[in-house]
């Protein structure tokens, strides 16, 4: 009988136990949010270029203005969280920059952080295509400029999203030059390539190590790596065992400014082992699409005919009118894209596929599931597991951590745990099982909380600024997850510390 009572008793306890885990853990299922809303660092960018000779400065209300839809060139209407800044410096070929010029770019700098944006920086000298002479600044001048310009590029490290290298020939793409070679007409020698990696050196060591550089065309990164021997069928592309490591293989990234134009946008794909150029979409196209798992990847596109007219259609027009256009910049990670240019070629999208762009520029980490303590108790480990899958083309490329938020809902006191993961490796289209055991950092108070996940800019100055942290795509009873005020995602609307 007494067996019998025990066995009884171990089964009770047994079944009691099994009641109270299951009444501890929630298991909570996220909807997807389709909404098209701004991220930081991505979509489509709002440009302004300007002459130093004519300067105007970057208005705050302007920038504001923007962030909420407005029209592009298309016939869509978008908002934007980045800015184009390309600054010509027309006056100051053979002169050193001065004060004011330097003011000028800061003040702009400031507007730009009181916006709540992020700029893509490009200089330039000239914009005189496509014929000699091309008017852009020789070596000496760009290297002393760098110089002048690194204490500004650091100062303004946390609104800087990218800088594209700029420098040499027209708008600083770096095709045409009076200095480095003339990658038409020619001649182009050993020792141009030389003086253009010195400035790709150079501009490396200016520009703050966490921000990458974009170069125009691919063979320029080769060339900078590889030298003389420089080959399509060579190329190296970065690997994730080396990615975002400062290397410069790592920082050099790619932008294209004439997306889907043709086959080869534009002599983008040109490579310069021979004379003339060789075009290798089949090596250089991979390269680039390989690397951009790894490095940001934007630009424009470019309608490819001699009157601006879009020459390319129907390959790039959406998939359901026969194109190729969310393949394409799918492939290559497409991060941002540029709101003005062009309207023959982005136009084809409207009323099409447009959405889908404007929603997969970049990143869209999507909230699928979560499992929580239904109670928190101090002193004993907190257990959640969270399920986040990225739906955009791209992951982010400047670094971005993770944190648990746990706001009392009655007094309002935060506490705060960060979380071991840096979102630039949260993948296309793969899972992140986040599995998180761990005790916060300090004694939580009894009372009701909410908890929340925050994705902040790591740069203390923004940390705390809502509009520079990552909206996730979900919704929880129907409703967006995004808290706008605070820029945190709800994860558990009530959860006890007892």
């Amino acid at each position: 009988m007494d067996r019998k009572l025990k066995l009884y008793s171990c089964l009770l306890i047994m079944l009691c136990s099994c009641t109270d885990v299951k009444k501890e853990y929630l298991e909570l299922i996220y909807g997807t949010d389709m909404e098209e809303f701004t991220n930081p660092e991505r979509g489509f960018y709002r440009p302004f270029g300007v002459k130093m000779s004519a300067f105007k400065p970057l208005d705050v209300q302007t920038l504001l203005s923007l962030k909420e839809p407005n029209p592009a060139a298309g016939g869509f209407k978008v908002g934007s969280t980045l800015v184009y800044r390309s600054y010509q410096f027309d006056d100051f070929k053979i002169h050193p920059l001065n004060e004011e010029i330097l003011d000028h770019i800061q003040n702009d700098m400031d507007i730009v952080r009181e916006a709540g944006m992020k700029v893509i920086l490009r200089f330039t000298y000239s914009n005189s295509c496509c014929e000699p002479p091309f008017n852009d600044a020789p070596k000496a001048t760009i290297l002393e400029h760098l110089q002048q310009l690194k204490p500004l590029l650091t100062k303004n490290e946390d609104v800087i999203a990218v800088v594209q290298m700029g420098l040499i020939g027209p708008w600083g793409e770096q095709f045409y030059s009076d200095h480095f070679g003339d990658l038409e007409h020619g001649p182009v020698t050993n020792q141009h390539w030389r003086d253009r990696n010195e400035v790709i050196s150079a501009l490396l060591d200016v520009v703050p190590q966490s921000r990458m550089v974009q170069v125009r065309a691919p063979y320029y990164k080769l060339r900078f790596l590889d030298g003389e021997k420089a080959h399509p069928a060579k190329a190296d592309a970065l690997q994730e065992k080396e990615a975002f490591s400062g290397t410069a293989k790592a920082r050099l990234a790619h932008h294209n400014d004439c997306i889907l134009a043709n086959y080869d946008d534009y002599w983008t794909y040109n490579s310069f082992h021979t004379w003339p150029a060789t075009v290798d979409t089949l090596n250089l196209k991979a390269y680039v699409a390989n690397e951009t798992k790894y490095l940001v990847f934007g630009g424009e596109t470019c309608p490819g005919g001699p009157k601006g007219e879009d020459v390319y259609s129907p390959y790039n027009d959406c998939i359901s009118e026969g194109g190729n256009a969310e393949i394409y910049l799918k492939r290559f990670h497409t991060s941002f894209l540029n709101t003005s240019w062009s309207g023959a070629v982005n136009g084809d999208w409207n009323n099409k596929c447009i959405e889908d762009i404007k929603r997969n520029l970049g990143y869209r980490f999507v909230l699928r599931k979560g499992d929580f303590p239904t109670e928190i108790k101090n002193n004993e480990p907190t257990k959640i597991r969270l399920e986040i899958v990225n739906k955009g083309y791209a992951s982010t490329y400047n670094y971005r951590f993770a944190e648990l938020v746990l706001r009392n809902k009655d007094s309002k006191k935060v506490y705060r745990k960060k979380i071991d993961c840096d979102t630039r490796y949260w993948f296309s289209d793969e899972v992140q099982v986040l599995d998180l055991e761990f005790e916060w950092p300090e004694t939580i108070s009894k009372g009701e909380y909410e908890l929340f996940l925050n994705l902040p800019d790591a740069s203390p100055s923004l940390y705390n600024r809502a509009e520079y942290a990552i909206r996730l795509a979900s919704t929880y009873q129907s409703k967006p997850v995004w808290d706008s005020l605070t820029g945190w995602n709800l994860l558990v609307p009530k959860i006890q510390v007892p």
